[in-house]
């Protein structure tokens, strides 16, 4: 293989992983959508906890998870009573939201790091390949 070939698909690689790794923040990135959505599902484990014949139907929702969230809890807080409590799922939403804009930036540096980190290592990759293809 020449160097020239051996070039362009180094570049290539660490800019495949580029790619991907972007598109993996972008799925990973949080949004008050997503952990509303997540208060829901937590919610339905809750209740499933004290209720085990309920089945839940997260397309019920429709994409509202706030609106679905709160029939959730006024339905069981009547049916259950006491029983029913939903303050620690409700103090980790409001951390969650709190700490949105951290959990963002965490997210950007990992991507970052990873990044670097795997570039770093197809430069040395491509530097001991390039020495290594040297005559004697």
């Amino acid at each position: 293989m020449s160097p020239a070939v051996r070039k362009r698909l180094f570049l290539l690689a660490g800019a495949g992983w580029l790619v991907i790794a972007l598109a993996a923040a972008r799925a990973d990135w949080p949004t008050p959508e997503k952990l509303s959505e997540q208060r829901y599902r937590l919610a339905i484990l809750t209740v499933n906890a004290a209720d085990k014949s309920f089945l839940p139907d997260p397309a019920a929702a429709g994409g509202d998870w706030d609106r679905a969230y709160e029939r959730l809890a006024v339905d069981f807080a009547a049916r259950l009573g006491p029983r029913f409590d939903l303050s620690a799922v409700e103090a980790r939403h409001r951390e969650a939201l709190a700490g949105l804009a951290s959990t963002r930036v965490r997210l950007t540096l990992f991507t970052l790091a990873a990044t670097a980190a795997l570039w770093g290592l197809l430069a040395l990759l491509h530097t001991g390949l390039k020495k290594q293809s040297r005559p004697a």
